[in-house]
């Protein structure tokens, strides 16, 4: 049977209400996390221990940030993307005779959608590392969820280990590391071209600059796939072991879940947020801490987070509350690309030029402003449409035919 056969969209019967719910919460974590990415060189900032935001408020405004939704909802996402993976693959195997080869079509074009983010929207794009992480997921398909479970806690569990080992090297070895002068001029430079290009600089600037502040982030997102992947995983070993569809008799395991995420996840997120103040261009004991505490908090708040919202929305009062985010995350691809969309016209020279100069406090405002307004566009754009638009263009593609777009 041919792609075309598989082009009815999942009905709002199948949907997992919750899922839903998750995934717009995640946006909003999402939005908050990158504003500091939209909104500064925040990159060249660490590399160079440069601290622009010294108010009060401000320097508040970054903890929340950085406590709150730094590394705990990127992760969120991965985890949804390889229970997806799990579900689009067993929808398929119904309707297609090469499934794999459907998925792998799917994301090669979610690897081009990636593209056109990263370099005509914003460098931060995700995208494309969740398309070439993806792949890896077929290797797993047919493995026993036991399998998929030791193999994530193992893709999370030994670079922090690894990573943790050098940090005790490099704290023993003390002062007889170098200071990296070289490095620090080098970032001091792109500190000041990024400023530059994205605060006054022209269209042409501003493509080149993005295009250079991917390629500087590239490594690091290499270096984040082995925990990208484990959270597919942890996807997966959900969607296999259907917990998703059974929340009701699961309730006892969600809480044990809601409680240990929260006993690991804190102290190490405690790790991670003093590490982030505290590093500063040299390699010291704070990079390494930085990374174990990210490695292990994000994940582990992850979902403590995602549990909370399980548990609350047993709630009629929370439920009503949450409701309107399974729009938000109905329509999570859109959105995504509109954060960025907004975000870069409020900042960019293109738009406002707010390029570094507003701080924290403000970008908080500003993601509540931008993720109220996603809230009222997907309410009422699914009651006309079936997908947000890119969505739409996105089965389409993947199917090789037209999908269904109005009610």
């Amino acid at each position: 049977m041919g792609a075309n056969n598989f082009s009815n969209p999942v009905s709002e019967q199948e949907r997992v209400h919750e899922l839903d719910m998750i995934r717009g919460f995640a946006l909003l974590g999402i939005l908050i996390a990158n504003m500091p990415f939209f909104a500064s060189p925040t990159i060249y900032l660490t590399m160079t221990g440069v601290t622009w935001w010294t108010e009060s408020w401000n320097v508040f405004g970054e903890f929340v940030i950085q406590f709150f939704t730094a590394s705990k909802f990127f992760t969120m996402f991965s985890f949804l993307f390889g229970l997806g993976f799990v579900i689009f693959l067993e929808r398929a195997m119904e309707k297609v005779s090469s499934p794999k080869k459907l998925f792998l079509k799917r994301l090669f074009y979610l690897f081009l959608i990636g593209l056109i983010h990263a370099f005509g929207i914003w460098y931060g794009d995700i995208l494309i590392i969740y398309a070439l992480t993806g792949v890896f997921l077929l290797f797993f398909y047919k493995r026993k969820p036991k399998t998929v479970l030791i193999w994530a806690f193992l893709l999370i569990l030994i670079p922090a280990i690894f990573i943790g080992f050098m940090g005790l090297l490099i704290y023993l070895a003390g002062d007889m590391i170098p200071a990296d002068m070289e490095s620090t001029a080098s970032g001091m430079q792109m500190l000041e071209q990024s400023v530059a290009a994205y605060s006054s600089g022209s269209i042409a600037e501003i493509f080149t600059q993005r295009a250079t502040d991917y390629a500087f982030m590239f490594s690091n997102y290499l270096f984040m796939m082995p925990v990208v992947l484990g959270m597919f995983l942890f996807g997966v070993y959900v969607a296999k072991t259907k917990i998703y569809k059974n929340i009701e008799t699961h309730l006892a395991l969600i809480r044990k879940i809601w409680i240990w995420s929260l006993v690991i996840g804190l102290p190490f997120n405690i790790l991670f947020v003093y590490s982030y103040f505290e590093q500063g261009a040299d390699v010291t004991v704070f990079m390494m801490t930085y990374f174990v505490g990210s490695v292990i908090g994000g994940p582990a708040l992850c979902f403590f987070y995602m549990t909370s919202l399980i548990l609350l929305t047993r709630m009629e009062n929370w439920l009503k509350l949450f409701s309107p985010l399974r729009a938000v995350g109905r329509m999570a691809l859109t959105n995504y690309l509109l954060q960025s969309i907004v975000s870069t016209l409020i900042f960019y020279n293109y738009g406002l030029g707010f390029f570094g100069h507003i701080g924290p406090i403000i970008w908080l405002v500003l993601a509540a402003l931008i993720f109220a307004t996603q809230i009222w566009f997907s309410n009422l754009w699914l009651t006309k449409f079936r997908f947000g638009p890119v969505e739409w263009v996105w089965k389409s593609l993947t199917y090789g035919k037209k999908q269904p777009f109005k009610i």
